[in-house]
């Protein structure tokens, strides 16, 4: 992990205020803001380009991204992954996934069906509810969460493991990327309350955000490119296909997979890059 030696090392106050900073705003976008009334207004005047999702992160962001990781941690963009020379890449591949998607859906469904039923929910949410569902992922929950939980936290754990048998190159960032991911976890725990999950159902659900959190870091660290890692995270949690089908966020991240293991990558940024952690 030569790179992330380049990215600029916080302190453990910033840490320690960063995860106090973290669980606060999560516990009060879903324990307090969504239980309000007055963003509904903002939801019904732009007929759902903005919704829920998109107030409530953009509130983790200002405070969590802009007000610590940037304020207080003097964090730069390519520190925590945004080198913007590497969107266009991302774009051009997440939106081929999505197109590959699409037809391979709609090949499935004639061959198994005789036709291609139309997803429900474009007319039963309406356009714009759809496509504000992916906005809200795309500038709000998604990016949020890769910047945090992949693209600050992992390389700042990694930089604190410098001794004893963690000090070993592979022990070092497999535990960083994991301690990582286990945060990324359970700081859904106020998200999981909102939504009266069982604490059975809510432990099961850990173990499932943590898988995810480790795939997402894959992705990131295989390619380098933070973007892509957004990309393919918003469209998991809003695949907005044009098929009925149970089988899009599948296929959109095994598609992922296989782009990620022919990615080829840029040059390494200033800071942040993490091209050589494969």
């Amino acid at each position: 992990m030569k790179a992330w030696r380049d990215v600029r090392e916080v302190g453990w106050g910033v840490l320690a205020i960063f995860l106090v900073a973290v669980v606060a705003a999560a516990a009060f976008v879903n324990l307090v803001f969504f239980q309000l009334t007055a963003p509904s207004i903002i939801v019904s005047a732009t007929f759902g380009l903005v919704d829920w999702t998109l107030m409530g992160s953009a509130i983790i962001i200002v405070v969590v991204i802009g007000g610590v990781i940037f304020g207080l941690g003097r964090q730069r963009p390519a520190d925590v992954g945004l080198v913007a020379a590497r969107l266009p890449a991302a774009v051009a591949v997440c939106a081929a996934i999505w197109v590959i998607t699409q037809v391979l859906l709609a090949a499935g469904a004639w061959a198994t069906l005789g036709e291609a039923p139309i997803n429900p929910r474009w007319a039963e949410r309406g356009v714009t509810v759809m496509l504000g569902a992916l906005i809200a992922q795309v500038f709000g929950n998604a990016l949020g969460e890769e910047i945090i939980y992949r693209g600050f936290l992992p390389p700042q754990v990694w930089l604190k493991l410098r001794s004893g048998l963690l000090a070993h190159p592979r022990w070092r960032l497999a535990l960083a990327v994991l301690l990582a991911q286990i945060v990324f976890a359970l700081i859904h725990i106020p998200n999981r309350i909102f939504y009266g999950l069982s604490p059975a159902d809510m432990a099961l659900d850990m173990v499932r955000l943590t898988i995810f959190g480790l795939y997402y870091a894959f992705l990131y660290l295989r390619t380098d490119n933070l973007f892509f890692a957004v990309g393919v995270h918003a469209l998991a949690n809003q695949p907005l296909t044009i098929v009925q089908s149970d089988l899009a966020t599948p296929l959109m991240m095994v598609l992922a997979l296989g782009a990620a293991a022919f990615w080829r990558k840029s040059a390494p940024a200033a800071a942040g890059s993490t091209a050589d952690a494969l």
